[in-house]
C-alpha cells in the first residue's frame, strides 16, 4: 500500500492510501478566489507542462518571463491576442491562470501576482491569497486529480461536493459511502465494456472528502474480460482512502 500526502491548493492536507494495484499518478489541482478585487481560477500542475502552451495552445505565442525569488512568472499571449495566461513555474509545480483577451498591462499584473502566494517544494504546492490582497478574498472551489495510465481519482473537500452526491443512498465500504454511475460512452466501446468494471465511475464520499475512481484503459473486448475476471480493479475499489483536513 502506497500513500501520497498532497497540500491543497487551499492548504488543506490530502491524504490518499493507493494500493501498488493503483500505479504511478501524477497530481493536478484547481482553485479559484473571489473578493473585490480579485475573481480568478488556476490550475496546478507537475512542472513542464508549461511548455506545451506556444506549441499546442497558443501557436506562436509571445512569451515574456519575469525571475521571482523561488519561481519564475511566465507570460504568453496568443499571436492574435486573442487569449493570454500567466504561468507560476516552481522548480517542481506550475500554478496556471487564463485571460479571454490581451495580456493585461503590467500593473494590472503586478497588482495580480502580489494579492496570491505561490509556494513550491519537492512534496507540493500551493496558492494562497496574501492578506494583503484585502479583506474578504474568498478560495473556494479546490479540487485534486491523480491521474496514471491505469487510474484517475478526482478529490474534493467533502463539504464542498456534498451538494454533488447522489441523492440515493450508496453502499457501505468501511467509512465510506459509494455509488456506481454509468459512464457516458460511445455506443461500440459500451458494449465491449459492458459487464465489467471499467463502465462505470466510482463515487466515494466520507466525513471529510468526497472522490472519483475512473479506469481510463479502453482495451479490446476480451482483454477487457480478462482484466475484470482478475483482482487488481476490485482491489483498488475496496482499498482506496482518502482524507481531507484543513
Amino acid at each position: 500500500m502506497a500513500q501520497a500526502v498532497l497540500r491543497a491548493a487551499d492548504g488543506a492536507r490530502v491524504t490518499v492510501d493507493l494500493p501498488e494495484q493503483a500505479g504511478g499518478l501524477e497530481w493536478y489541482g484547481h482553485t479559484r478566489m473571489a473578493g473585490p478585487r480579485l475573481l480568478r481560477a488556476y490550475d496546478l500542475a507537475p512542472a513542464g507542462q508549461h511548455k506545451v502552451i506556444p506549441g499546442k495552445i497558443l501557436p506562436g505565442a509571445r512569451r515574456e518571463v519575469r525571475g521571482r525569488r523561488g519561481y519564475d512568472l511566465v507570460l504568453y499571449e496568443a499571436a492574435d491576442r486573442s487569449r493570454s495566461c500567466l504561468v507560476w513555474v516552481g522548480p517542481y509545480h506550475e500554478a496556471t491562470t487564463w485571460f479571454g483577451g490581451p495580456a493585461p498591462r503590467p500593473a494590472v499584473l503586478d497588482e495580480l501576482t502580489t494579492s496570491v502566494r505561490f509556494r513550491d517544494s519537492r512534496q507540493g504546492a500551493t496558492l494562497t491569497p496574501r492578506r494583503t490582497a484585502g479583506p474578504g478574498i474568498r478560495q473556494y472551489g479546490t479540487f485534486v486529480v491523480g491521474m496514471g495510465d491505469r487510474l484517475v481519482v478526482m478529490i474534493r473537500d467533502a463539504r464542498a461536493a456534498k451538494d454533488g452526491l447522489p441523492e440515493w443512498r450508496g453502499a457501505r465500504l468501511g467509512e465510506a459511502e459509494v455509488w456506481k454511475e454509468r459512464l457516458d460512452l460511445d455506443p461500440a466501446t459500451r458494449a465491449a465494456l459492458a459487464g465489467t468494471p471499467f463502465e462505470w465511475r466510482y463515487v466515494y464520499a466520507t466525513g471529510t472528502a468526497a472522490y472519483t475512481v475512473v479506469f481510463p484503459t479502453r482495451p479490446g473486448r476480451d482483454e477487457t474480460r480478462g482484466q475484470a475476471a482478475g483482482t487488481a480493479v476490485d482491489t483498488v475499489l475496496t482499498t482506496i482512502r482518502v482524507r481531507w483536513s484543513a
